[in-house]
């Protein structure tokens, strides 16, 4: 079958498949949906801190775009706990609001001024403690494996750009990611899960 007859069907099937947005809400396009990998993600909603459900395009990132890829003898490259692993990194990356700020800064007037008493996490605190996972996580990689995880599944930086970035051969991004995902998965307690 051609790429376009692969295309046709793919689309027939997004056209086919129910709208999981009743509604309101507009309709997936058959023609966006195609090239999409849908899946669902966890995040922290930002003033209550509750834990939720969206759902995202999972091939819009390296991870994902590696997730779908097969080595040579037809296995993924990425396991789950890997692929799980660089999204929790990701995630407490997010939460923890450490990339670069681009605006102004207005959390500050928009925060209250007292500080909750008493046992339990405010919205304020999530941030905190995503930061101190992160700082965790990226310890336990050391420099040059942090250095690639953090590009690569937080900065969504190519495989191609990571390495020319940081001075390595063609094609090395892929296995040094793996390590790094590996030792991440190790940190995160997922290896033992999935043994």
């Amino acid at each position: 079958m051609t790429a376009t007859g692969r295309a046709m069907l793919r689309r027939r099937e997004v056209a086919e498949a129910p709208n999981p947005n009743p509604g309101f809400a507009e309709a997936p396009s058959v023609f966006a949906g195609q090239h999409q990998m849908a899946g669902e993600r966890r995040v922290a909603n930002p003033v209550t801190g509750e834990i939720e459900t969206i759902r995202v395009n999972l091939g819009e990132s390296p991870l994902g775009w590696l997730a779908r890829r097969k080595d040579g003898n037809g296995l993924s490259l990425l396991s789950a706990e890997e692929v799980e692993a660089g999204e929790r990194l990701r995630e407490d990356f997010e939460m923890a609001q450490i990339g670069p700020k681009v605006a102004q800064d207005w959390s500050r007037f928009l925060a209250p001024a007292e500080r909750q008493s008493g046992p339990g996490r405010g919205p304020s605190e999530g941030p905190m403690f995503a930061r101190e996972r992160f700082g965790k996580a990226a310890s336990v990689l050391g420099p040059g494996l942090a250095d690639a995880a953090i590009r690569i599944c937080c900065f969504h930086e190519g495989l191609e750009a990571t390495e020319r970035r940081m001075g390595w051969s063609a094609r090395s991004a892929k296995v040094v990611l793996k390590l790094a995902l590996q030792r991440l998965a190790d940190h995160y307690g997922l290896m033992r899960c999935a043994a």
